[in-house]
């Protein structure tokens, strides 16, 4: 009588019952709606600006602290005015912020507050790669006011953007995916802390290269 796949015996002591959480079918998982996507990105913006805005606090007390504590009018001019440098870098600490929350956990606080999250087309947790690179192409789905990312997610059985598409990610609910694949509180607080050390970085990179332009 032929057995069955569980009375298989396992290879060199290789679970398969470990491989089974990540080999889910491409195109199984139900993705989530353009509009609760919108609003963990407005959860996540606000951490951002608050970041960026904690960020220039420190350097501006740094700043004051190294001039003895005499204001220079010249240096506060310059770090008042925005330049394309701390633009860019303001946009890279905005994405190393989702790459790293998605890429080492799986969601920002913007996406675990609506218990959402980003895993790979087969279910299986988000890598930091294609977290980078649907953090990049966010830059282009975002334009008029998210229409792109809208329009593409309307054309996806799994809501995808564009960038979910190169990416092969889809974001979902937490509550679809099976608990082999999420990752715990502890890896989340780490990975949050590592995305705001990222912003920050970028942030005070861009005020330093005000005093120096």
């Amino acid at each position: 009588m032929p057995s069955s796949a569980s009375d298989q015996p396992e290879l060199a002591g290789f679970q398969f019952s470990g491989f089974a959480a990540y080999a889910g079918q491409p195109g199984a998982l139900e993705g989530v709606g353009f509009w609760p996507r919108v609003a963990a990105r407005i959860i996540d913006l606000i951490i951002h600006i608050t970041i960026s805005a904690g960020a220039g606090f420190f350097f501006g007390v740094m700043i004051l602290i190294a001039s003895g504590g005499h204001p220079d009018p010249y240096l506060s001019f310059k770090l008042q005015h925005s330049t394309m440098a701390s633009f860019v870098l303001a946009i890279l600490g905005s994405i190393f912020y989702h790459t790293v929350c998605e890429g080492m956990h799986g969601s920002t606080p913007g996406k675990l507050i609506f218990s959402m999250v980003v895993v790979q087309e087969d279910g299986s947790p988000c890598r930091i790669w294609p977290a980078f690179i649907r953090s990049v192409t966010y830059l282009i789905d975002a334009l008029f006011f998210g229409l792109i990312g809208y329009f593409a997610m309307q054309k996806s059985v799994q809501e995808q953007r564009h960038g979910d598409d190169w990416a092969h990610t889809v974001v979902c609910k937490r509550a679809a995916i099976s608990g082999e694949n999420l990752r715990g509180g502890g890896r989340f607080i780490a990975a949050l802390l590592l995305a705001m050390m990222a912003d920050a970085a970028c942030g005070i990179l861009g005020l330093l290269l005000k005093l120096v332009s």
